[in-house]
């Protein structure tokens, strides 16, 4: 993957200025939480960002990363995830097997 250049950077951080001041301007405030939902599909790193590591932090608050998970506590947080998926949109995935890998 290739970084982003010294120009999208700069332009980045000018536009995040720019809109602050915009929702600063039109009386907007941080405790107003703009919560922004649009159709983005699921990758492994969404899904380990905003699925499994809050399920991580909840069952094992002094764990900070996955690397860090015992083969039970991997296991454990596999159950949970799964679960709560599966109850929510029908969807399961068994964990891999050594044949899978």
């Amino acid at each position: 993957m290739t970084s982003r250049t010294l120009q999208q950077n700069s332009s980045l951080h000018l536009w995040l200025t720019m809109l602050a001041e915009s929702l600063n301007d039109a009386g907007f405030s941080v405790n107003d939480n703009l919560v922004i939902k649009c159709d983005i599909g699921f990758t492994k790193e969404n899904l380990k960002e905003t699925v499994l590591k809050p399920v991580m932090t909840a069952l094992y608050p002094d764990i900070t990363s996955t690397t860090k998970l015992s083969t039970t506590q991997i296991q454990d947080v596999y159950l949970y995830v799964d679960r709560a998926i599966s109850e929510r949109t029908g969807v399961t995935v068994a964990w891999p097997t050594e044949d899978d890998i």
